[in-house]
């Protein structure tokens, strides 16, 4: 059975939803470059690589934008919605993202290092191998999709969901994930599994845990001669 977002007990965790005005002019974007400001636009396009500082984008929507190995220094994002997007290896220094989805988005191999996250939401994305170590995050609810190998070394995360995801070979030393909640995803072969330490998870995934915690104590498992 599929996860739920949330329920009665949960609302106030919840993350909330972007502020979007309904009817927006579309923008076809060739690149970014310093000081690149957008508001109120849907945006979509090309920026394959590109490599800028100080972009910020609010009250907008972003669909089918390929930025794939782009490097951003200070992007900030308020208030967006990024739909289909393709973010697979880009950088994102100091990413400072409030109220913001990301539905089908690619960010496979992404790095996010050090990013400041709030009501941040990722629906039925890719997020194999993406860096998110030492992020910070508040309402931070991620549901389906694949983030096998997903890198969270570190990361301030408490509350967060992370639901009917695959998180299969995830690194969780030193992450901050009291109150978090695993319901309905794939859990093999987690690396720093202690981390674990407050959160929720489903019954059946209490092998897949207990494995990974003995590995991390490296706890022998034999039988006595």
């Amino acid at each position: 059975m599929a996860a739920r977002w949330s329920g009665p007990n949960d609302a106030n965790r919840a993350a909330r939803a972007p502020v979007v005005p309904a009817d927006l002019d579309g923008l076809e974007l060739d690149g970014f470059e310093d000081d690149d400001g957008f508001a109120e636009v849907s945006i979509s396009g090309f920026a394959v690589a590109a490599d800028a500082e100080r972009v910020s984008i609010a009250r907008a929507e972003v669909v089918r934008l390929r930025l794939t190995a782009a490097r951003l220094r200070r992007l900030d994002l308020v208030d967006v919605v990024l739909r289909d997007c393709d973010l697979a290896q880009a950088v994102l220094e100091e990413l400072v993202a409030v109220r913001v989805t990301f539905e089908r988005c690619r960010l496979s191999e992404a790095d996010l290092g050090g990013a400041r996250l709030t009501d941040v939401r990722f629906h039925d994305c890719q997020l194999d191998a993406a860096a998110l170590r030492l992020v910070q995050g508040e309402r931070v609810e991620a549901r389906g999709g694949s983030a096998a190998g997903l890198d969270l070394y570190g990361a301030r995360l408490p509350g967060s969901a992370w639901l009917d995801t695959d998180l299969t070979g995830a690194e969780l030393s030193g992450a901050d994930l009291a109150r978090a909640r695993f319901h309905g995803s794939r859990l093999g072969d987690l690396r720093g599994a202690t981390a674990l330490r407050g959160a929720r998870i489903g019954r059946d995934q209490t092998v897949d845990v207990g494995l990974a915690l003995i590995a991390d104590s490296r706890i022998t498992v034999e039988d006595l001669d």
